[in-house]
């Protein structure tokens, strides 16, 4: 992403003057690179280094600032681009072809194995040949929180989503494996709850474009700077004639145990009364989970019910789930939502996120109406900052600010236009969702959840 900022004029900033303030600082600890441009001469040259940066290695945000006088400046014409295509730029670095020998051997001495797919196989494009190594070797498969859609999770190697938010079962894999094999993760405070699941005995190899990764949170065995696709097509190419002499690998044995494990860990959180009232967020998530598509794309907001969603609602396909995983920030998800239905305006696109989180960004409901941006929402009603609100009464016994008046989404959603449902029973999940889904505007379903509701593993292991 490009960010284009406007400033006040050049020669007033160190003047303190209206409207104006130092947006350069707090940007280059969020950006790939902030720059502000001191001359109209200088934006095409500045424009054409930010989409290059933006791309090249591990994909982040630009920001360009233009002050007024330099934005009102006259440039004459501008010579086009000799590639207008700046992300063509070749960056996908390649592994050591021995580096990739001895994970083979590796894979040949260990018998718990585990490949550990983050957001890096995706950004990659490295799924299909993903699916293909695993194949090829029977070794079982999890996927980060940010990973979600790296690997297919109805595959049968697949082992579940580990860390906070994600699956018991994942957990314990993660924990009991003797060797990881790290694909563009970078093996995260929520991956790894707070850095306590991996054995301290356990070999990694990791796998990253970025070198700053390597290494960074466990001391590595094997540290591989490379393009994700690439070394998982050359350990094929390389490593396969070898390991196929040798028949399975030890450490696939254990992968039909890993997903028998999931998916009867996933049966019984179903296990219970899904029919009372308040409603489960589990329930919602079951009936989602059975109606949408399969390339559905999910924007996942912060809070204590979307933490469930790493249990509960599968993710196939790659680049369909999207989750404030790096700062948590809430107000993310219906924008980023937005985002996703412009890009990819074939799919259904669905926003899930808690009454808080929706409350700061809400007012883009007239924003998507406008712009014929037609998402669905769904809010998990609870009338209180409820994440924060267990987090206070775990560690203080009381609560401040975390509690709001039962907000009508529905009806605020039906006022700028858009289509509302509320939903209170578990019998009108079913229906909002079928009417929402088949509508040509924005929708907003406001389902009124349980606020005593168990959270999602691992929420709380900070």
């Amino acid at each position: 992403m490009i960010a284009i900022t406007c400033n006040e004029v050049l020669s007033h900033l160190d003047r303190d003057p209206f409207n104006s303030w130092d947006q350069l600082t707090p940007f280059r600890s969020i950006t790939k690179w902030s720059v502000q441009a001191k001359f109209a001469r200088d934006i095409p040259r500045i424009m054409r280094s930010a989409f290059v940066r933006s791309r090249l290695g591990r994909r982040g945000p630009v920001q360009v600032d233009i002050p007024l006088d330099v934005a009102a400046e006259e440039l004459g014409e501008v010579p086009a681009a000799k590639n207008p295509n700046y992300g063509s730029y070749s960056s996908k670095a390649r592994p050591d072809p021995v580096l990739a020998l001895k994970i083979a051997d590796q894979l040949l001495r260990s018998s718990r194995t585990l490949i550990l797919a983050g957001a890096g196989v995706n950004w990659s494009d490295a799924n299909a040949v993903l699916v293909r190594f695993a194949e090829l070797t029977g070794l079982p498969v999890a996927v980060t929180s940010g990973g979600r859609g790296a690997f297919p999770e109805d595959h049968p190697l697949f082992a579940g989503v580990p860390g906070r938010g994600g699956n018991r079962s994942a957990s314990e894999a993660l924990n009991e494996s003797d060797f990881i094999l790290a694909l563009g993760s970078r093996l995260s405070d929520y991956t790894t709850l707070t850095w306590t699941l991996i054995d301290p005995s356990a070999t990694i190899a990791q796998v990253d474009i970025d070198p700053a990764e390597i290494a960074r949170q466990y001391p590595v065995d094997f540290g591989v700077i490379a393009d994700c696709r690439m070394f998982l097509q050359d350990i094929i190419e390389v490593a396969m004639p070898l390991l196929s002499k040798f028949g399975a690998l030890p450490g696939s044995s254990r992968a039909k145990t890993l997903n028998g494990n999931l998916a009867a860990e996933r049966k019984s959180r179903l296990d219970g009364d899904l029919n009372s009232v308040p409603i489960q967020a589990r329930r919602v998530l079951k009936e989602i989970g059975e109606m949408i598509r399969r390339d559905a794309i999910v924007s996942v907001g912060a809070g204590r019910h979307t933490h469930l969603i790493g249990e509960q609602l599968p993710i196939h396909e790659p680049r369909c789930s999207v989750r404030p995983i790096g700062f948590g920030a809430m107000g993310f998800a219906f924008p980023a939502a937005m985002g996703a239905k412009l890009a990819r305006p074939d799919r259904q696109v669905l926003c899930l996120v808690g009454d808080g989180d929706f409350s700061m960004s809400m007012p883009d409901i007239e924003t998507a109406l406008r712009e014929k941006i037609n998402v669905v929402v769904v809010v998990f009603n609870d009338s209180s900052f409820s994440s924060v609100k267990m987090m206070q009464k775990r560690q203080f016994g009381r609560n401040i600010g975390v509690d709001f008046t039962n907000t009508n989404f529905a009806k605020f959603a039906e006022n700028c236009g858009a289509r509302g449902f509320r939903v209170e029973r578990p019998e009108e999940i079913k229906p909002a969702l079928e009417a929402a889904l088949k509508e040509d505007r924005p929708c907003v379903i406001d389902v009124i959840v349980d606020e005593a509701e168990k959270t999602g593993y691992g929420v709380f292991s900070y």
